[in-house]
């Protein structure tokens, strides 16, 4: 083709387009060069200008970081789309509220996830609601888009927070991708139907890009995909979720906190949490990366110690609000363990030594950090990660609050090696007799392994 047969008629930016091609033809001779030709058909690729005719493929909505008036939806499309959520206080779905995804301004639209932001809503009420998701067929230029046809979810329900809601959560953690041990887990969480979920660190190993992020949080191969469509998940991050490339934009899959619920000086305490759910006060803490900041693995990236003294500052100022000074059960989650016995093997690998064979079994670091506030305040228990072994620490004279630490993704073996230690769980809790009952499940063998008041 040569330059001049470019039919007429242009428009402004086409124009410009032409100009680009025509310099580039004189400059070949008349023959549009490889390098237009190869951009003429990466343009005709991009996601972002349209899904040109194919089937727009939507993900069950997943309900991420609830409060008591705010619910955030989550889901997952296969191209380029803008996403609404419907409301309403009855099934039927009568004078549903409709809310955009974003805030003020241009409404964020794209190729792999969307998410809105509920608010307004009554604490300790129940909502029913569904995605609609409208793709753009065409976004080669603003003037020319055009809509295909919505695409409407089912209708799915949850329970806002608040004092007046069922004291009842459960917790995952360590799931690291692995789809056997995750589905164990989603399924044996949607059978107890807890009121709010605490996937509790190490979702993923380590992130390169958006779409791995997608299909982890968002579209997991498993069957029971829409665990999180019906129970809204709180997120703390574990070590792995801050390795990869692409994971420090991780907000674009999962919803931070709403952010009248934090300070400017607080911003980076993105998933932090401090809610009432009945009688139980719930507090998220990130323990961060697993080693010391100057480690040489970061590469000067980690900066997770002020992180740690900015959350203890943040704990301080949570336990003094009323609401969950009042709560009679506090439990506190985060993903690395705060204690371990001097006496374990897991003692000496406390985070701070720099070693480049070496990181944290528990974080001495944090203990020293938050630990006294955790005794001063009265909190019964810590739910922690990350060692990929369940273990009970009960409470002592010296330390107040017991530890349960969750175990991992393993089915039954240790590096090929048979250890009927290793095995995913759920750690359950919840009010009886107005006391706090803990029980930890093995879901590789269908079996109870812990079962304690507190």
């Amino acid at each position: 083709m040569h330059c001049w047969e470019k039919e007429a008629g242009l428009t402004r930016r086409e124009f410009i387009t032409a100009c680009g091609t025509l310099a580039a033809c004189a400059l070949h001779g008349g023959d549009v060069p490889p390098q237009a030709a190869a951009a003429e058909d990466t343009r005709e690729r991009d996601p972002f200008l349209g899904t040109r005719g194919v089937p727009l493929e939507i993900g069950s909505p997943c309900l991420q970081s609830p409060g008591e008036t705010t619910m955030g939806v989550s889901w997952a499309v296969s191209g380029l789309a803008k996403g609404v959520v419907e409301y309403a206080d009855n099934p039927e779905m009568r004078d549903a509220k409709v809310v955009k995804s974003g805030g003020y301004g241009l409404v964020p639209i794209d190729v792999d996830a969307l998410q809105v932001r509920l608010t307004g809503l009554k604490p300790a009420t129940k909502y029913y609601y569904r995605t609609v998701t409208i793709p753009f067929t065409d976004y080669s230029n603003i003037y020319y888009a055009k809509l295909g046809d919505p695409v409407v979810s089912g209708v799915h329900s949850f329970t806002t927070l608040g004092e007046g809601a069922k004291a009842h959560f459960c917790v995952i953690n360590d799931t690291h991708a692995q789809w056997k041990p995750f589905q164990m887990a989603v399924r044996k969480v949607k059978e107890l139907s807890p009121s709010a979920v605490i996937w509790n660190g190490d979702a993923t190993n380590t992130t390169q890009d958006k779409k791995t992020a997608v299909e982890v949080f968002l579209n997991p191969p498993v069957e029971d995909s829409d665990w999180s469509s019906d129970i809204p998940v709180f997120f703390e991050s574990g070590n792995h979720d801050f390795r990869g490339s692409w994971i420090s934009k991780k907000e674009e899959v999962v919803l931070p906190r709403d952010p009248s619920e934090r300070r400017g000086d607080q911003w980076d305490l993105k998933w932090n949490f401090a809610l009432r759910l009945g009688d139980m006060a719930l507090v998220g803490l990130d323990t961060g990366e697993d080693k010391p900041d100057a480690h040489p693995k970061w590469f000067g990236l980690a900066n997770f110690e002020p992180y740690r003294r900015a959350q203890a500052k943040w704990l301080e100022e949570q336990f003094a609000r009323p609401e969950i000074a009042a709560a009679k059960h506090k439990i506190v989650f985060c993903h690395i363990p705060l204690f371990a016995e001097p006496s374990s093997e897991d003692y000496p690998h406390d985070g701070v030594a720099i070693d480049p064979h070496d990181y944290a079994y528990w974080s001495r670091e944090c203990n020293e950090l938050w630990g006294p506030i955790l005794d001063r305040t009265g909190v019964k228990l810590v739910v922690c990660g990350h060692r990929h072994r369940f273990r009970f620490d009960p409470p002592t004279a010296e330390r107040r609050w017991a530890q349960v630490v969750g175990g991992g993704p393993e089915l039954g073996f240790d590096h090929g090696v048979p250890d009927s230690g290793r095995f995913p769980t759920v750690v359950e809790g919840f009010i009886k007799n107005d006391k706090l009952r803990l029980v930890v499940h093995d879901v590789l063998n269908n079996r109870t392994v812990l079962d304690k008041y507190l």
